[in-house]
């Protein structure tokens, strides 16, 4: 797909990996772009730096685990060329099987159900105007690389096996649902990690973690949504 003049949805995008996506997509040439968070001020400099690079930016404070509330957004927003269903949240403390019930369903609906959510009714959207592109961040950990996060691991693996799920869509209604599998990107999920050791520390731990011995950045995955 040409990117130039179509029209995106970037979800998560008040920082990181779906700050770096939109603004990829403007400079890229898209003509507007829907940015969807809960972060009212990280939506606002994400729209600040879409507009520089010359594309359309609205800010949609959005509750993803609120699944009634996203999917009326989605009916009423969702008439786009191009999703990015970035957000997701890691389970944080206590861990599994401490993590109380209620947040291990906030947990699986912001990850998976509201992704699944945003898919369908976009699908349907994007058959009736020809077509369009949806992209999904997985994560290596949907791999089995032994990540501690039970549950954000057991999520990405369900959103990996929903995107192969979706393949027989590019036939059906021309819509192609691909997925980004990122390592460790230095983004704000890792914060708890710099407050705890410093920025410098958390570099030299985690990135002993990846093989090419550094965190990823968000723009290289910004690189790999627009490609």
């Amino acid at each position: 797909m040409e990117i130039k003049g179509k029209t995106a949805i970037v979800t998560g995008s008040a920082g990181g990996i779906g700050r770096a996506s939109a603004v990829m997509l403007a400079a890229r040439g898209a003509a507007e772009i829907a940015l969807v968070d809960v972060n009212e001020v990280g939506l606002t400099e994400t729209a600040r730096l879409v507009e520089a690079e010359g594309a359309r930016a609205n800010i949609h404070i959005l509750d993803l685990s609120d699944i009634p509330a996203t999917e009326a957004w989605f009916r009423a927003h969702g008439d786009v060329d191009i999703l990015h269903n970035n957000a997701g949240v890691v389970s944080g403390l206590p861990q599994f099987p401490d993590v109380d019930a209620a947040r291990i369903r906030w947990i699986i609906d912001v990850n998976l159900t509201s992704l699944v959510a945003a898919t369908q009714i976009a699908v349907q959207a994007m058959k009736k105007r020809g077509g369009g592109v949806i992209v999904n961040t997985v994560s290596t950990v949907a791999l089995g690389t032994g990540f501690y996060d039970a549950m954000y691991a057991t999520t990405k693996a369900a959103v990996m096996m929903f995107t192969r799920c979706c393949a027989p869509l590019k036939d059906e209604c021309n819509v192609r649902v691909a997925g980004m599998l990122p390592g460790l990107v230095d983004t704000p999920i890792l914060d708890k990690y710099r407050n705890r050791l410093g920025d410098e520390l958390m570099q030299q731990k985690l990135g002993r973690q990846v093989p090419i011995g550094r965190l990823g950045r968000p723009e290289e995955v910004g690189w790999a949504l627009v490609f």
